[in-house]
């Protein structure tokens, strides 16, 4: 059997799976493969010329190519319903012919829904590489891609199928600081499968505020990824001492301004089993 990926969106509760070509793409799948080595949190955006197609901006990271450029072992110019291609970047940033996510230090997943492709051809053709096909689901995936085009991004994971079982249980580790406190603050999180993999990790940047809003925010920074790669077993490692006591019911959550946060926590910590 070829190795999957999956395709997840966020808002509508769909996971499309996708079966790599691996025989027709080998190059081309090995690189995405190596780039998901730990799960993708991104944004799915409409094709700006190209249609219908939903493109998604996965940044550098394993294996990634150098200078964007996608290996050309399986090109097409006119995909078809369910085909799922790599894009490379144009060659000049500022005139990108993809949409939004060729502006960023990435290589570009095509999502093929409609009924017949076009090619991709407001300034000239640049090849793209068919790296596989939706294998279910192509009828949500076209309400979902429909709902993009219309209405906006979305958010959607991109993840291996056989980090399905890796990610099933793990460690969170959370923190959040504040410069001043209150003053500029920032969050953070790293998800550890038990061998230490990272899974997933990300960091925000907050506005003024207190360290222990800081510290709250990474708590559901993290749980809220943790939540979109499975709903298993989780650990969580923490070192504020106020937040790990309010949650576990010892202190009582007097300030305004962390009882959201704590019951957004709260809400995250319930929906594992």
């Amino acid at each position: 059997m070829s190795p999957q990926i999956l395709i997840r969106f966020h808002n509508d509760s769909l996971t499309a799976p996708v079966e790599l070509d691996t025989e027709n793409a080998p190059n081309a799948c090995d690189l995405l493969w190596r780039m998901l080595e730990t799960p993708f949190v991104g944004q799915a955006v409409h094709a700006i010329y190209a249609g219908p197609a939903v493109l998604v901006g996965i940044p550098a990271r394993h294996g990634e190519p150098r200078d964007r450029r996608v290996p050309v072992d399986n090109e097409t110019e006119r995909p078809d319903p369910g085909d799922v291609l790599l894009l490379p970047a144009a060659p000049d940033p500022e005139e990108d012919v993809w949409g939004e996510p060729g502006r960023e230090a990435a290589v570009t997943l095509a999502i093929f829904y409609g009924a017949r492709g076009r090619p991709f051809t407001p300034s000239g053709w640049q090849p793209g590489v068919r790296i596989g096909r939706i294998v279910s689901e192509i009828e949500q995936l076209r309400a979902a891609c429909r709902e993009i085009r219309f209405r906006g991004a979305r958010t959607v994971d991109v993840l291996r199928v056989a980090a399905r079982e890796e990610i099933d249980s793990g460690i969170l580790h959370t923190d959040g600081a504040s410069l001043g406190n209150p003053g500029p603050a920032g969050a953070g999180f790293v998800l550890e499968a038990p061998d230490g993999r990272v899974l997933a990790e990300g960091s925000i940047p907050l506005e003024a505020t207190t360290v222990n809003v800081a510290e709250y925010q990474a708590l559901v920074e993290g749980l809220a990824a943790a939540r979109r790669l499975g709903r298993r077993r989780r650990e969580v490692r923490m070192d504020s001492q106020l937040s790990v006591r309010q949650l576990a019911g010892e202190y009582r959550v007097k300030a305004a301004n962390l009882r959201p946060l704590f019951e957004r926590a709260r809400a995250l910590i319930d929906r594992f089993d």
